[in-house]
C-alpha cells in the first residue's frame, strides 16, 4: 500500500509528455523540457531547486568530461588547493562546467585577492605576481662553477600567492598555475677592485633550480669595469613557467683576464642628504 501511495503521488506531481519528452513538477502541462511550478501562495511550501552540494575539495576529486558540459553544482567551501578543473573554485557559490573547467555563475564576479585580473578560459583570476627589491649590496662571484642565485632580495613588494623567499644569499619562488609570465630584472654592477678591471660576459636571467638549467637569460659584455665604475643592466622576457618547479633569479659573471676582480650588485644608493633609495627591481607576473 505504501508503494502504491508513492506511485500515485509521483503521478500527481510529475507528468511526462510522451511526444515532447517534457517533465512537469506541480503541473500537468509542462511548457519546457523541465517545468517546475512553485507554490508562492503557500508559506509552508519552500520553493526552489537545490543542485548537488559539495565542497571544492570533493569536486576536485572528480574528473568531468565534455559529456557533463553544462552541469551545475553548489560549492559549499572553496577548494583548498585550486588546480586543474577546479582552478577557479576559490569561493563558495554556484559553478557550471564548460567542458574544460568549472566556472562561477556569479555575474561580474571579482576574485578576492591582491593583483591584476586575468581572464583564463573566460573566467577572471588574480594573476600571480612576485615583485621584490634588494635591501643592500650583493657581492657577485666571478667565474663561478654555476649560476649564482642573487641574494638580499628581501624587500617583497608583491607576493600575492606567498611563494617567494628571499634571504641574504638566496632567492626562490614557484608558480601556482602553468602559463606565460613576464619577467623583469633591473640592477647595476659596480667594480670593486682597485687594481684589476673586470672584463667578461655577464649572464643573468631566470633559472630552473629543479632541472638545473636556465629558462631564459640575457648576455651583456662588461669591458674594463674599473674600481668605482657602474654599469646598468636590464632584461625583460615572456616565458612559460610550470607548477612543480622552483625558479630563481641568477647571475653568472665571467672574467677573461688575470686575477679575480671583485664586483657588487648595487642594491641601494645614498642621496646627498643621507637618504637611502632602491636601485634594483625584480618581478614575475602572469600574463596568459
Amino acid at each position: 500500500m505504501k508503494n502504491l501511495k508513492s506511485l500515485i503521488l509521483v503521478a500527481m506531481t510529475i507528468s511526462f509528455d510522451l511526444v515532447h519528452a517534457q517533465v512537469g513538477i506541480n503541473t500537468v502541462n509542462p511548457q519546457a523540457t523541465l517545468d517546475v511550478v512553485g507554490k508562492p501562495t503557500t508559506p509552508s511550501s519552500l520553493d526552489g531547486i537545490i543542485p548537488p552540494r559539495l565542497t571544492g575539495d570533493q569536486l576536485r576529486a572528480k574528473t568531468y568530461t565534455t559529456a557533463q558540459t553544462g552541469a551545475v553544482v553548489y560549492v559549499t567551501a572553496a577548494d583548498s588547493a585550486p588546480a586543474g578543473q577546479t582552478v577557479n573554485v576559490t569561493v563558495p557559490g554556484f559553478y557550471y562546467f564548460n567542458g574544460t573547467v568549472w566556472g562561477t555563475m556569479t555575474i561580474n564576479n571579482i576574485p578576492n585577492g591582491t593583483g591584476n585580473i586575468l581572464a583564463i578560459n573566460g573566467q577572471p583570476q588574480i594573476a600571480q605576481e612576485v615583485s621584490a627589491r634588494m635591501d643592500g649590496d650583493f657581492t657577485v662571484p666571478t667565474n663561478p662553477a654555476s649560476p649564482t642565485r642573487i641574494g638580499r632580495m628581501t624587500e617583497k613588494l608583491v607576493d600575492n600567492f606567498n611563494t617567494f623567499t628571499g634571504t641574504a644569499t638566496n632567492n626562490a619562488f614557484t608558480v601556482n598555475s602553468n602559463g606565460t609570465y613576464l619577467v623583469n630584472m633591473n640592477f647595476s654592477l659596480q667594480g670593486e677592485s682597485p687594481t684589476t678591471p673586470l672584463s667578461g660576459n655577464c649572464y643573468y636571467g631566470l633559472y630552473n633550480v629543479t632541472d638545473n638549467r636556465y629558462v631564459a637569460f640575457n648576455i651583456d659584455t662588461i669591458t674594463s669595469l674599473a674600481f668605482g665604475q657602474v654599469t646598468n643592466l636590464s632584461y625583460q622576457v615572456a616565458m612559460e613557467l610550470v607548477t612543480g618547479k622552483t625558479y630563481a633569479f641568477t647571475i653568472e659573471q665571467q672574467h677573461n683576464g688575470g686575477g679575480s676582480p671583485s664586483v657588487v650588485m648595487r642594491g641601494t644608493g645614498t642621496t646627498a642628504g643621507g637618504g637611502i633609495f632602491p636601485m634594483t627591481f625584480f618581478s614575475v607576473i602572469r600574463i596568459k
